[in-house]
């Protein structure tokens, strides 16, 4: 199983969910240090969860040689490792490929609400801490956003982890 920090995990979640697969730009969510990105995108790099490749747009470089561009993309392994992450089969996970035409809910940038929802369906779930971070919100409006989870019909148990609060969805099945 491959272990992935919060941060990776948020970086190829969004990457996977992006057309050219580009794990930059990062989502505004992800408070993180130009210095931070660097290492995690190397550390993505040397797991062979990305790969370089030619970039497309001035948004998706990731390092320069000369005038050669270079942006930091997903690989068909850090798609498996999202989806085994997310608790489903590598076979279920997205194809390495983008469709030639992604769909408008594929299109859809990644909002922190979904975030949230993907943090707590994991099977370990996720702490306040992990949430916070991840989301760059502070812990009463993280814990406001569990509640407005809740009424909307998630069902939401939290557990007392070494003097903190780990939250997961349940899953229905």
């Amino acid at each position: 199983m491959t272990k992935l920090s919060d941060l990776h995990y948020v970086l190829l979640v969004i990457a996977a969910k992006r057309a050219n697969g580009s794990i930059l730009p990062p989502s505004t969510s992800v408070g993180v240090t130009r210095a931070g990105l660097t290492r995690a995108i190397n550390t993505l790099l040397k797991r062979g969860l990305a790969q370089e490749a030619e970039a497309e747009d001035e948004n998706s470089v990731w390092r320069t040689e000369g005038k050669r561009k270079i942006a930091a993309i997903i690989t068909a392994a850090g798609r498996a490792a999202v989806a085994e992450a997310d608790g489903k089969k590598p076979e279920d996970a997205p194809p390495s490929a983008p469709p030639e035409a992604p769909s408008a809910v594929e299109a859809k940038p990644q909002t922190k609400q979904a975030l949230l929802i993907s943090m707590l369906q994991r099977e370990e779930g996720a702490t306040l801490a992990q949430l916070v971070e991840a989301t760059s919100w502070l812990p009463h409006t993280t814990r406001a956003a569990l509640t407005g989870l809740r009424k909307k019909g998630h069902i939401i148990t939290a557990s007392k982890v070494d003097g903190g609060s780990l939250y997961r969805i349940q899953v229905a099945g």
